[in-house]
């Protein structure tokens, strides 16, 4: 997709500026936008996981240095996304610790 299509989705989702965003409005657009994402991989160029990472950052290291590979308006994207999932996860997180107490102790007892 052309950085001008994907500009043009992301504002007709969130609006002009990105008012609309939460964690879940964040999470379908991405979920719909998936196909159409760049990817650090093709099947000329498969993103093979490296089986002896032992850490999230080791395969964090591996995605980037893949998209550092890719042509700018692809790596654009692809970056955008990331972060964008990210922060709002963060968010979403950040949220449920804020706000959560409130809910403890209402789940039923197990038995």
């Amino acid at each position: 997709m052309e950085l001008d299509e994907f500009r043009a989705r992301v504002r007709r989702a969130f609006g002009e500026d990105l008012h609309r965003a939460s964690p879940a409005t964040v999470r379908d657009f991405l979920d719909n936008l998936q196909p159409d994402i760049p990817r650090a991989a093709s099947i000329d160029n498969p993103f093979i996981v490296n089986e002896a990472a032992r850490t999230y950052e080791e395969v964090m290291r591996t995605f980037f240095l893949r998209v550092l590979e890719m042509p700018s308006p692809e790596a654009i994207q692809m970056l955008w996304a990331v972060a964008f999932d990210l922060s709002y996860a963060i968010i979403e997180s950040h949220d449920a610790d804020r706000i959560g107490y409130l809910f403890r102790g209402l789940e039923e007892p197990t038995q």
